[in-house]
């Protein structure tokens, strides 16, 4: 059976053809239930479901002329339903009995709506659908200055934001689907926009800052906070205090990674360790008085593991990238006793797509390591480094990936390539082509143009190190993408969001090999200046589908400006 997850127990039975159902539930059934089952095709295949009033996840299906559906809780109802969708969708049913239950408590997806691209609500709603589709129960979206904080006055009007209203609504469609909207606020470092203000700067640890790059660089780069100055702590907690009245959760993401310059500027000469304790507990104290249970990056307290006792009782996010991860961090953070989520990664920053070559072996040892460490969750992060120019449609392999995982992580998901095919692309043969795009631009790097763009020496990004390809290795990608665009063009997708957005990835991705090309040695791939503006023009209809203006007209000078520069 093509099915994402994949079930943890299966007996074969006899083949069955099931093209719709008829659900039967108990009286004052919880309404998502019937929700849920309605997105199914009606047939005549009945299915009863019964459920025992735990709070497992767990759920028994047994089919015969009749399918019963034996759920510990509502929720393991809701993900019996989903998987009951997906055998419909397979169009039969060669197994007479399923017991299933996941890895993970926590199965989350985390998504990045700073750094250029703001979803819309309708599209982040069905984003929501796929994630609950394939079991997942957290969606985390990383915020800075993409909110109307106050404090972001003049900042949020000019970069797009979501509005108070939007979450709100997001959280209750959640809800709906079994999933938490858990809210995660950048506290210390990352605080570009707030610290470069008139308002704000004397905050900032570094003093005197000039900026020599262009803002994406910098955001990703510097501007953290001076925990020192007791202003720094009333300016978060006042971020905090209008953010989460809009959640439900009983949780908060303080995030607080990636502290660059702790101890460079004001603070120089300090403790960096107690000075990153000292103001990290004050904000993890102040979550707690409003009832919530924190969580946390752990990349900076594991450089400062001999105080990782002093902040108490906090959810740590193990995060590691790189197709060779170690589990270094993550057996640290078991063997203190504490409560962690694994975080790997869909490897689509300073991307147009996904790198699969590297995300698909992340995710797999990511799950792996916190399955054996008895981690409590996994946190799939897609992040938005340097524009955030990749479409969600071109990350949904590794965002489902990650979901197959989460719940089923003993399972080597071997034919996981046609059940993408069936569950989501809805084409025989789509997740070859994605890989193909996806290789293919494993030679072609956004970021060794945006190096170029800001006249800055390529050096090491701090999510991957990048080296400059040869002219050899751009013409042999040129062509292996070139191929495909025909398919993509001349093929029928059920979800032809994704084929539209792939091909849109494809052509771009020949706009910026033919960029690296005329850069590196000033021949031409068959680019023009007019290929890439067209190609602009394209790109800009597809990212307004799903997402609001944000950081759009900023890449797009940046690619104008490049073509002027290498293909004029």
């Amino acid at each position: 059976m093509k099915l994402i997850p994949q079930v943890k127990e299966a007996v074969l039975g006899e083949n069955r053809k099931i093209a719709g159902c008829k659900f039967v539930f108990p009286d004052n059934c919880d309404q998502r239930l019937i929700n849920a089952a309605e997105k199914t095709p009606k047939g005549e295949t009945i299915v009863n479901v019964n459920i025992a009033g735990n709070n497992s996840d767990a759920y028994k299906i047994l089919i015969d002329d009749e399918i019963t559906v034996n759920a510990d809780s509502v929720k393991g109802a809701f993900y019996a339903i989903q998987t009951i969708r997906q055998i419909v969708k397979n169009g039969y049913c060669d197994l007479k009995e399923i017991n299933d239950s996941p890895d993970f408590e926590v199965r989350g997806f985390y998504y990045d709506i700073t750094r250029g691209r703001i979803p819309t609500l309708e599209s982040l709603k069905k984003l929501v659908d796929t994630l609950a589709y394939h079991k997942i129960n957290m969606l985390q979206l990383y915020v800075e200055h993409v909110f109307p904080f106050k404090e972001y006055d003049g900042i949020y009007q000019r970069t797009g934001c979501m509005t108070a209203e939007e979450t709100r609504e997001l959280d209750a469609y959640c809800r709906e689907n079994f999933v938490e909207l858990v809210p995660s606020l950048s506290c210390f470092g990352h605080l570009y926009e707030l610290l470069s203000t008139e308002k704000y700067k004397h905050l900032c640890e570094l003093e005197n800052h000039e900026e020599k790059t262009i803002f994406w660089e910098q955001r990703m780069s510097h501007h953290t906070i001076d925990p020192s100055n007791p202003e720094s702590l009333e300016v978060i907690k006042s971020l905090i205090d209008q953010y989460i009245p809009l959640f439900s959760s009983d949780k908060f993401n303080i995030c607080c990674d990636e502290t660059f310059d702790l101890g460079k500027g004001r603070n120089k000469g300090k403790d960096v360790g107690e000075l990153y304790v000292g103001f990290v507990k004050k904000i993890l104290d102040y979550v707690r008085s409003k009832g919530k249970k924190p969580m946390m990056w752990g990349d900076i307290i594991n450089a400062h593991s001999e105080l990782i006792d002093d902040l108490g009782e906090v959810t740590f996010l193990s995060w590691g990238y790189s197709a060779d991860v170690q589990p270094d961090t993550i057996n640290k953070l078991r063997d203190a006793g504490k409560e962690q989520y694994v975080c790997p990664g869909c490897n689509n920053w300073t991307s147009l797509i996904e790198i699969l070559n590297a995300s698909v072996p992340n995710i797999y040892k990511m799950t792996k390591y916190g399955y054996e460490a008895g981690a409590k969750g996994v946190l799939n992060t897609c992040w938005g480094d340097y524009g955030h120019i990749s479409p969600i449609q071109a990350c949904m392999y590794s965002i489902i990936y990650g979901a197959a995982r989460s719940w089923n992580a003993t399972c080597e998901y071997e034919d996981f390539d046609p059940s993408m095919d069936l569950l989501y692309y809805g084409y025989e043969g789509a997740s070859k082509i994605v890989k193909t795009i996806s290789n293919s631009y494993r030679t072609c790097y956004w970021y060794e143009l945006v190096c170029d763009y800001s006249n800055r020496k390529l050096g090491v990004d701090c999510m991957r190190a990048w080296r400059s390809v040869s002219p050899e290795e751009l013409d042999a990608s040129f062509n292996e993408v070139e191929e495909v665009i025909p398919y993509l063009m001349a093929s029928k997708w059920e979800n032809d969001d994704a084929r539209e957005a792939f091909l849109c990835v494809a052509q771009g991705t020949e706009c910026m090999m033919g960029m690296l090309m005329s850069m590196k040695t000033g021949q031409k791939l068959g680019m023009n200046d007019a290929d890439v503006e067209q190609w602009l023009k394209d790109y800009t209809r597809i990212y307004l589908k799903e997402s609001k203006m944000g950081e759009l007209k900023e890449f797009v000078k940046a690619m104008y400006e490049l073509s002027m520069r290498y293909l004029k």
